[in-house]
């Protein structure tokens, strides 16, 4: 036991000393044994310990796995999970987490989760890629996927945060990490490959998929049942009504093949697309469009994950696809266009809900009905 504890003060010295960023962040954390867990984890305070397992990996791996729980806090996935399943939350955190760590120069116990396929994710992106896992209970009873440490959500006391404490939680890291970051590059040690991580912390862009998300939820009836309550809510003492059903009515996404919208971008709504199939049973009618439409596609759930084959190319012409879904005689629950807004030829306001997703940045001026989100 002597020896696990001479490791952990070891490997937190080699943080502090060589590693600032990390090393701050890390005494940040209060460390305790607990034989009752498989590997580590954290809720944003503490961080406990299994000794047989620290005892059995090498200081340099003790110094990742530190690095690993770390890094769950600082990006607020103790704080975010935001009643998602706990087990598929750890995961989609831990390759966000072990593909930026390995590239920093840390090493991780054999294992550890990666995938290139999730290299520049979000952990919300790739939980939405990611299948779905059973139901096991509370986050205290999930085991490590990963290898490298669970994340658990914050509870003092024992008590199950509220809304406000799981906001506070995230914000009081975010200050942590903002004074890290300035430590670091004090002395020069700011971690490397870290960048995209620490500017998704610090300067956070507007969430477009979670704005996409609400709107469809929004547009979507839902069916609410007393007679099986909410395990989120009875968690925390509280008798609630759980979601029983889920009803769509066919949603249509415009693409514009104008050139404009780079691979990347369709990519990012690909993923969506197949989130809103994920959630929902219903038909998605992908309409490619430049001053006509060039090719539909139909999918449902039994066709994920999509791959989109845009056709086109040339100008603008917002129209067609509104007039598309007036011959195809679709009354859809929303219609949502992904287009750089360059082009001035609308229809008239149609009588269900428009969402127009558009690049950040070089945009044209904005559409004269609808809703608008940067990409």
């Amino acid at each position: 036991m002597h020896s696990t504890r001479d490791k952990l003060r070891k490997a937190l010295s080699g943080l502090v000393l060589y590693q600032p960023f990390f090393g701050s962040l890390a005494l940040r954390l209060r460390y305790r044994e607990d034989p009752g867990c498989a590997t580590l984890w954290t809720d944003g305070t503490t961080c406990g310990f299994q000794p047989a397992f620290l005892e059995g990996l090498s200081l340099e791996e003790t110094k990742g796995v530190l690095a690993h729980e770390v890094m769950h806090c600082a990006l607020a996935h103790h704080a975010r999970r935001n009643g998602r399943n706990p087990r598929r939350w750890n995961r989609a955190g831990d390759y966000v987490i072990n593909e930026a760590l390995t590239r920093g120069g840390f090493v991780l116990p054999a294992g550890a989760l990666f995938n290139p396929a999730f290299a520049d994710l979000s952990a919300d992106e790739v939980y939405r890629l990611l299948p779905e896992e059973p139901e096991d209970g509370a986050p205290d009873g999930s085991p490590d996927p990963g290898g490298c440490g669970e994340v658990r959500d914050p509870a003092p006391g024992g008590i199950p945060s509220s809304p406000a404490q799981f906001a506070k939680a995230e914000r009081e890291w975010k200050i942590a990490v903002s004074q890290a970051v300035t430590q670091a590059r004090a002395s020069g040690r700011l971690p490397g490959g870290f960048d995209r991580l620490l500017d998704e912390i610090l300067t956070p862009r507007v969430a477009w998929a979670e704005v996409l998300r609400v709107f469809i939820q929004t547009a979507a009836r839902n069916d609410y049942s007393w007679l099986r309550p909410s395990r989120s809510y009875l968690a925390r003492g509280l008798y609630a009504p759980s979601l029983h059903s889920r009803e769509l009515g066919e949603v249509v996404l415009a693409v514009d093949t104008s050139g404009s919208i780079g691979k990347e971008a369709l990519a990012q709504f690909a993923a969506e697309v197949s989130a809103i199939l994920d959630e929902y049973d219903t038909t998605v009618h992908v309409v490619y469009c430049d001053t006509m439409v060039g090719r539909v596609e139909r999918f449902t759930r039994k066709d994920l994950p999509l791959l989109l084959h845009p056709a086109g190319g040339g100008g603008t012409d917002f129209r067609p696809p509104f007039a598309w879904v007036e011959q195809e005689e679709i009354e859809p629950a929303c219609l949502v266009y992904l287009t750089d807004l360059h082009c001035r030829r609308y229809p008239p306001a149609p009588g269900y809900p428009v969402l127009w997703v558009h690049p950040a940045k070089n945009h044209g001026a904005m559409p004269p009905f609808g809703d608008t989100v940067p990409l």
